[in-house]
């Protein structure tokens, strides 16, 4: 009979305890996720001390807080970053916490008659993360570098100039006699969670080729509801034969929402595909192979008014 009660109560106390883990791991109206008591009345304690966490409740083991991160209290989920370092959203929390990289290194330029090229070389400190990426700002600067401005559209950025993966961009339909000011940023995955100013590295390129001068005065022959002619002349200083000019215009109440372009290799052109009775804004250029000249003044000019083309019967 002795033999029997040891028996009973070894298997009382083993089920107690598997009641109590089965309570901690969180079964169906369970509300005992740290310390619970089993049917003997012994309290079984599954929380973490500090400076470990452990991402769900139960008999689970306690992890060390990931690198650059911390808890002081007990029974933590998850370690909260230390100061300059983040979790990304998608970042899950057995990964160290991050920091945003420095700036990029070593930014050089090569420039020939119509290209501008920019390399530069990786951040010294990627903050900890593989997901680095580059932007590249465009300012345009006089003799007096505090007064600057953004280079606007007229330059075009291959592939583009945000969210750059590779280390260098190519640059295209720039002005000569300019003073361009890149500024290369690095970013990775937790910069926008950082409220300091995004680290970069400035290059201030001058463009001195020969381009030919400013198109001077613009005309228009006529015009319909749809059609716009216009001519001009050549330039007075081209530096070179005239390789074609570009044409770029806009509706006059749309000019900082989209603006079209064509190009025409004689000094006179046709736009089709015009609204009527509409004020259009036009800017002309002309390329040689040192580069293009800058843009012209604003020349304005009205379409034909539709009811003004009916033939009365």
């Amino acid at each position: 009979m002795a033999d029997t009660s040891d028996f009973q109560r070894e298997q009382k106390q083993q089920f107690s305890w598997q009641y109590a883990v089965t309570r901690v791991g969180g079964a169906a109206g369970s509300h005992c996720d740290i310390q619970c008591p089993d049917l003997a009345g012994r309290l079984l304690d599954f929380s973490c001390r500090p400076g470990f966490y452990k991402a769900f409740a139960g008999n689970t083991k306690c992890s060390k807080c990931p690198p650059h991160s911390l808890t002081y209290l007990e029974a933590t989920s998850v370690c909260q970053c230390e100061k300059g370092y983040f979790r990304a959203e998608q970042d899950p929390p057995s990964m160290a916490c991050t920091r945003p990289p420095s700036a990029p290194r070593n930014v050089v330029f090569n420039i020939n008659e119509t290209a501008l090229i920019l390399e530069w070389s990786p951040p010294s400190d990627t903050g900890g993360r593989k997901d680095l990426t580059y932007s590249v700002i465009c300012k345009k600067c006089g003799l007096d570098t505090s007064q600057c401005e953004d280079c606007g559209g007229g330059l075009r950025f291959i592939p583009r100039h945000t969210g750059l993966i590779n280390s260098s961009v190519i640059i295209l339909d720039f002005v000569s006699h300019v003073n361009y000011t890149f500024e290369i940023e690095a970013m990775n995955g937790v910069s926008e969670l950082s409220f300091s100013p995004k680290p970069f590295t400035a290059i201030t390129v001058t463009t001195d080729q020969d381009a030919p001068s400013l198109i001077g005065m613009v005309r228009k022959d006529w015009a319909s509801q749809n059609s716009i002619a216009l001519s001009w002349q050549a330039p007075a200083f081209s530096n070179g034969a005239i390789l074609d000019y570009e044409i770029k215009y806009y509706e006059k109440e749309q000019e900082q929402l989209t603006y079209s372009s064509t190009r025409s290799k004689a000094p006179s052109v046709i736009i089709t595909g015009l609204k009527p009775a509409t004020k259009y804004v036009f800017h002309i250029r002309a390329r040689t192979a040192t580069g293009y000249s800058g843009y012209s003044q604003k020349f304005e000019f009205e379409t034909g008014d539709e009811s003004k083309f009916h033939t009365r019967t």
